[in-house]
């Protein structure tokens, strides 16, 4: 018997639709620290896939395209 988890389609159908961009807001899957916020600003792509942004209560970080997803909040 085989079991396959829909996770990997469902990151595969969401990073394809959702483009980031600069001074963009996004949610992150895991916050840098206990005490920082779950969002970050995106600052610039430094690298394909890799951007620079700033999360409050943390700082400035740099994340690759998988640790961020498109934020719900408007």
């Amino acid at each position: 018997m085989t079991i396959q988890a829909s996770a990997p389609t469902a990151l595969a159908s969401e990073t394809a639709t959702f483009q980031p961009e600069s001074d963009l807001w996004v949610a992150l899957r895991n916050p840098p620290s206990d005490y920082s916020h779950h969002e970050a600003l995106l600052l610039c792509e430094i690298d394909s896939g890799d951007w620079v942004a700033w999360v409050p209560g943390y700082g400035e970080i740099t994340l690759s395209r998988s640790q961020f997803y498109q934020s719900e909040e408007v």
